[in-house]
Formats: C-alpha cells, structure tokens, sequence
C-alpha cells in the first residue's frame, strides 16, 4: 500500500482557534507532565507534537522561491498559522486512530513491518542533536509512524467510501452576463430596451448592481427561480425578466457548457463529499469523548529553540515505504 501524504494533509489544514476544535469545546487541562493532548483513551505526549511542528516547519519554510523567514511577512503570524496546523493535524491522527480502535482496523504484518523500516530510516537521518531535541527514541518513533499509518489507512478507507459519480448538469458551469437590479422601475425599462434591440453586454455595464462582465457561475449561485432560468438558456439567448426575493434579473448565456470549469468544480464536488465524510467522523468522535489540550505546554514547545533541527522527512520517509 503506498500511502498518499498530501491527502489527508491537506485535509486537515483547518486551524485550531482559540478553545475549539472543528466547533467542539476543548478543555484545556495539565493532564500530566508529558501529556499535550488527550481525545478520549488516547494520550499524546509532548515529543510527537515537536515532531509534528518541526517538520511542517521545515517543510514550508521555503515557498517556491521565497523564504518565509527571510521575506517581508509577519513572522508571529506566519509561525503560529504553521504550529496551529501541525497539532490540528496531530489532533485528527488520533481521532482517526480512536475511530480505527472502535472498527477494529488494525496494521497488518506488511504495513507494520513496512513501519517499522519506515521509523528506523527516518531515525537514522536524524543526528544526535536532533533526536535529542525532539525527544525521540526507537520505541516512541515507531509507535508515531505506525499512528500516523493507520490514520492514513482510515483515512483512505473513508474516501472510498465517498460516491464520485457527478453528473454533467450537477458539474456544469456556464457563462452569461447577468443583469441585476434592486429598482422595480428600472427593471421594467430595461425589459423594453431589451426587446428594442439594445446591447445586452453594454446594458450590464451600465445599470447592473453585481459583476458588469461576464461571470462563469454553476449551481446554488443565484436563487431558485434565477437558476432554472439560467440553466434552461442556449448560448446567446437572452431570458424573460426574473424577479426573485433578492431583486430583478435578466441574463444572457454566453456559454451553457464551460468545459474546463466544469471539470474543475466536478473535482471540487467530490472533494467536497470527502471534506465532508471527514468532518463527520472527526465531530462524531468529538461528541463522544472528552477532548483536552494542555495549552501551558502546547506554547513552550512551539517556543523551543530548534537551532540545528533541520529534519523535515517524516512524512515523506513513512510514504516511501507504505
């Protein structure tokens, strides 16, 4: 099984905001010495967090071609949003591991010896400053790959679950110059220079009260009575006047099919769905279970001097092997 890193990753990227999680109230609680977090039976300690934090640090310290740390960015700013995702991405591992315990999903012999080759390579790239940094050992690195494995497994589990049939007309995208007012009497003005021949592009210019060009729109844009309209059009007809709750419309469909952009939102469906499936298995695990974040050691590790601690592979290391 090779796994997909970005996936879930990029899933998880939600930040953490002040005392919530995904909505859910976290209490914040000294829950033993080492302990960052808790969700439920499952307990973190702090050296996970560190090397959570370090590498995504190191990851995204360079964007392209611009460093974060030596551009002209709020630095406070930038750090926090980087730790924030990190441990909210720790947090999802464990639920995900929760949710694993309940169905009974485990590591087979393969994925967990392919761990276990995972962790012993990602080790042996670390020096001893770093190991020493970050707190780490073999015992407590193997059971952080094999965490993080097994979340991913659910992970992937979960998405396949996740129905990616999209028809076109759900998908679809078009492209029309939409007239809209608030002003009854103008409405009905420009409903006669509409029949008398006059530019509808130029009339969109002049009087409309939203986009004064062409805009490229699917499903759940407009109101009800607006859309059925739209999307019944053909390319250059121009519709009847619409009132809706909102105000008044006429539009003219330039293209009732843009390809690309349907493609694109078709993608944007499915990976809505997933987001989703996700949401739902992380509030419902939340729901469950007590969720407690040590908040005085969250800020001292995100506050270490991490001189010499360039590591940045755990991920990586773990996706080359499962």
């Amino acid at each position: 099984m090779r796994l997909k890193i970005t996936a879930l990753a990029l899933a998880v990227m939600c930040l953490i905001c002040g005392c919530t999680i995904n909505d859910r109230q976290v209490f914040f609680s000294l829950s033993g010495p080492f302990t960052v977090m808790s969700i439920g039976p499952l307990s973190c300690k702090k050296a996970e967090a560190r090397l959570y934090y370090v590498n995504y640090k190191n990851l995204y310290d360079t964007v392209g071609e611009t460093n974060l740390w030596d551009g002209d960015f709020d630095l406070e700013e930038v750090e926090e949003g980087i730790f924030k995702a990190a441990i909210n991405h720790l947090c999802k591992v464990y639920v995900l591991n929760l949710y694993a315990k309940e169905a009974d999903i485990t590591l087979d012999y393969a994925q967990k010896n392919a761990a276990a080759l995972a962790a012993r390579q990602y080790e042996e790239s670390l020096s001893e400053e770093e190991i020493k940094k970050l707190g780490i050992n073999s015992k407590n690195l193997k059971r952080m790959v094999e965490r993080y494995a097994l979340a991913e497994i659910v992970y992937t589990e979960l998405m396949n679950t996740v129905d990616e049939e999209v028809s076109e007309d759900e998908a679809r995208i078009m492209d029309a110059y939409v007239l809209y007012t608030t002003n009854k009497k103008l409405f009905k003005k420009l409903g006669v220079q509409i029949k008398n021949g006059a530019t509808f592009e130029r009339l969109v210019a002049t009087y409309s009260q939203q986009d004064k060009g062409i805009v490229s729109f699917g499903r759940g844009t407009y109101p009800k009575k607006v859309e059925k309209v739209a999307f019944s059009l053909e390319n250059d007809e121009i519709s009847d006047g619409i009132k809706a709750k909102d105000g008044y419309y006429y539009i003219q469909c330039k293209d009732k099919y843009n390809e690309k952009l349907s493609e694109e939102n078709k993608a944007s469906i499915i990976s809505s769905r997933k987001a989703d499936v996700l949401k739902q298995i992380l509030d419902d695990q939340y729901e469950k279970y007590d969720s407690m974040l040590n908040e005085r050691m969250l800020k001292r590790i995100e506050n270490e001097d991490y001189s010499g601690v360039e590591t940045d592979s755990f991920f990586s290391t773990i996706e080359s092997y499962l």
